[in-house]
């Protein structure tokens, strides 16, 4: 049985699958969403749902598309850089280790091909004023400059959004209720990252100016398995800061996937290189089968327990901590105490489907190498909406949320969840929310239109 992915590094580090090769040749892949084991992995996105059978019979084909594009998006980018948004095909998801002789032979397991893709601050300008090309890289603040100079391993992106919503409520002090903070007392940092074909169409149509906006019909280009032409995809990342050793809780930056960046605290003003580990993971992607979009959204394995089957003998979680088991859950931090640690729990359940496509792709990461850092991670579902007559109502699941990107917002009502919130408030930009951040901007826009008690939330 073909169980396992071996690859192969050779002079031009082409990929081979090596296994059982009369079983492969017995029973090859017909679709691209083929689970693991008889699975092949690709740095290419997928174009939209191979197969169609229903409602209810969907879900198997759209989970498997959401880690098709979630391995397609965490492929190593090429280094050096000289073109954004492509994938390394001499290299595999995870970076590939060869022994041999000398140590023998590794390529990196990032920067990550989505982490290349154009950062939302740098499309939305004050004034606005059209973006620099999407190959030029990420712009540094003058807060960072001097530390960029002297950290050009960190200078590659800086990080300056203390909550998912401070993009959406650009100046404002109410998305401070927002904040997550770890168990190290540290704030989780956030970002958002658009692809060349969501930056194509906001310069062609110059929506990065709010008044060219103004009447017009927005629909993003979608992607389809006719013409095969890449589609938008949006992406939103959360970053906890690694906890080094003597912290309250040292983190193995080995179990996460990291990156050095610069952080830039907007209270402070004060600019740090940090090591960041992904903890949260929201894939927006735009296709022919859902104009409502596919919200794909996955999370750190050990980000927190369910609050139903409450936490796992001997496990340490990211935002929960057993020592404070009579804390307030899924509370944010308050004015009095500010890096308090949010003692977080999953509302709804991870279902059994996720959870058995999990172990599947968790598993096919190990045969690529047994310390492939994407084991650790897991997909929480993945909600999708067919009905252009209906915008604000998925298909399936009901209701979605992330622990780290929607932590305050996981109770099933209302407009939680991801095509809930943005088809009731986005409707208009098609489903997008970033098209809000455009110059000349209303002052307290969407502030005025999300409001949970005590709390400004924005989803």
């Amino acid at each position: 049985m073909v169980s396992k992915h071996v690859i192969a590094a050779a002079s031009a580090a082409a990929f081979v699958l090596i296994g059982n090769a009369s079983q492969a040749q017995t029973n090859p892949p017909t679709i691209r969403q083929f689970d693991p084991p008889f699975y092949v992995f690709s740095p290419d996105p997928p174009h939209d749902l191979t197969a169609n059978t229903g409602a209810q019979g969907n879900q198997p084909y759209v989970d498997s598309m959401a880690w098709d594009a979630f391995i397609a998006l965490n492929w190593p980018a090429p280094n050096p850089l000289t073109q954004r948004g492509v994938p390394d095909r001499q290299n595999i998801i995870g970076g590939f280790y060869q022994p041999g002789e000398g140590g023998g032979k590794s390529s990196p397991a990032g920067p990550t091909v989505w982490e290349t893709f154009k950062d939302t601050n740098d499309i939305y300008l004050d004034p606005p004023v059209k973006p620099t090309a999407f190959d030029v890289g990420e712009s540094v603040p003058p807060a960072c400059r001097s530390l960029a100079a002297a950290n050009p391993v960190a200078a590659h992106r800086t990080l300056v959004m203390k909550s998912k919503f401070d993009d959406v409520l650009r100046g404002t002090k109410q998305a401070d209720g927002n904040r997550l903070v770890d168990q190290n007392g540290q704030d989780v940092w956030y970002e958002v990252k658009l692809n060349r074909v969501y930056y194509d169409y906001v310069v062609q149509n110059q929506f990065y100016d709010s008044r060219k906006q103004a009447g017009k019909t927005i629909a993003f280009p979608a992607s389809s398995n006719v013409t095969a032409a890449p589609g938008t995809i949006k992406v939103k990342a959360a970053w906890k800061v690694m906890g080094p050793s003597g912290t309250k809780q040292p983190d193995d930056p080995t179990k996460f996937y990291t990156t050095q960046a610069l952080v830039l605290d907007p209270d402070t003003g004060k600019c740090s290189q940090q090591m960041l580990g992904l903890v949260g993971l929201h894939i927006v992607m735009k296709t022919k089968t859902f104009p409502q979009w596919l919200w794909a959204t996955f999370e750190h394995a050990a980000n927190a327990p369910d609050q139903m089957a409450g936490p796992q003998p001997n496990m340490t979680y990211n935002f929960y901590s057993a020592a404070c088991a009579n804390c307030a859950v899924n509370t944010p931090p308050t004015k009095a105490q500010p890096q308090v640690p949010t003692q977080v729990m999953r509302v709804v359940p991870i279902d059994g489907l996720a959870a058995t496509k999990n172990a599947l792709y968790q598993a096919a990461f190990k045969t690529l190498r047994p310390d492939n850092v994407w084991q650790n991670y897991m997909l929480v579902d993945a909600q999708w909406g067919a009905k252009t007559e209906s915008p604000s109502i998925p298909n399936q699941p009901q209701f979605l949320a992330n622990t780290t990107l929607e932590t305050y917002l996981q109770a099933p009502s209302g407009t939680n969840g991801c095509i809930n919130c943005h088809g009731a408030f986005a409707a208009k930009t098609d489903f997008d929310f970033q098209l809000t951040n455009a110059y000349p901007q209303k002052k307290g826009l969407l502030f005025d239109l999300f409001r949970v008690p005590g709390l400004a939330s924005p989803h």
